[in-house]
């Protein structure tokens, strides 16, 4: 196993205290200090850098990570989930795996007149999609109240969309991958990220794009074509499961990124 798996990766997570963000959670790392348990054995002499840095008194942390290491112990997900940053919640997903809900949604355009045609939730190993016409008004019903919502550009599209269509609130939080992505460098679109992440799609659906998908749907509207229906279902069911496979390889590359940095001499 890993020196740094995704227990260890929690446990290496000090944004948990209030106003330390990226920059002073990565000072508190450049000290070494790269665990909680190191933080609760640090001592440091009057000289240290962190007693005239912004980070929060020694005590204070070791304090927050005492009942952290407790909620840890009795796998408190609600606990980690509302202290964590939306952009870091992909820190869980090892660990709670059936706490996160993967969705994409298929439409008929992008602007105010544009409907819902096709939707897939991914969760607990299981598929759901829903069909305008046959069961869409149920999504919601499927959405556990306190699961993690996983999208790609789902924060400024498919959600807001799902809200004003169906005319009520999703409060779930929410792990939007596209930000997660840009924050490791890889951007330019689902399918772009997904070839940059070494993943490929089955030979079905791989010519099916965003623009597609619409002519698909208003095929078998239009014509009663059950296959452009099924290519257009499997094309969203694909997008969906990608999503779980692409924060592996987000979780892979994290993780990869902490030890190269801060724990070299561990690699």
């Amino acid at each position: 196993m890993d020196k740094v798996d995704s227990f260890d990766l929690i446990q290496s997570h000090f944004a948990l205290f209030p106003g330390i963000g990226p920059k002073l959670e990565a000072l508190i790392w450049s000290y070494g200090i790269t665990t909680w348990d190191k933080m609760l054995s640090f001592k440091p002499d009057p000289l240290h850098p962190w007693l005239t840095s912004r980070l929060p008194h020694p005590d204070r942390l070791k304090e927050a990570i005492v009942i952290w290491q407790k909620e840890l112990s009795a796998n408190n997900f609600s606990f980690f989930a509302d202290g964590l940053s939306n952009l870091n919640l992909w820190l869980l997903w090892k660990r709670f795996p059936n706490k996160f809900c993967f969705l994409d949604i298929e439409t008929t355009g992008i602007d105010i007149k544009s409907v819902m045609t096709v939707v897939s939730l991914y969760m607990k190993g299981e598929m759901f999609t829903f069909q305008r016409g046959v069961n869409l008004e149920y999504l919601l019903d499927h959405i556990e109240k306190d699961m993690i919502l996983v999208s790609y550009n789902g924060r400024r599209f498919d959600v807001p969309f799902i809200e004003r269509e169906l005319q009520q609130t999703i409060p779930n939080l929410h792990l939007d991958l596209m930000n997660v992505l840009h924050e490791i460098g890889i951007k330019g679109g689902l399918k772009k990220s997904e070839i940059i992440l070494g993943l490929k799609r089955s030979e079905e659906v791989v010519s099916i794009d965003g623009s597609l998908a619409p002519r698909l749907w208003y095929d078998y509207i239009e014509n009663g074509n059950l296959r452009s229906l099924d290519l257009l279902i499997a094309y969203n069911q694909e997008d969906t499961k990608n999503l779980a496979l692409v924060l592996d390889e987000v979780f892979i590359r994290k993780k990869n990124l902490f030890k190269e940095t801060y724990l070299t001499d561990q690699i």
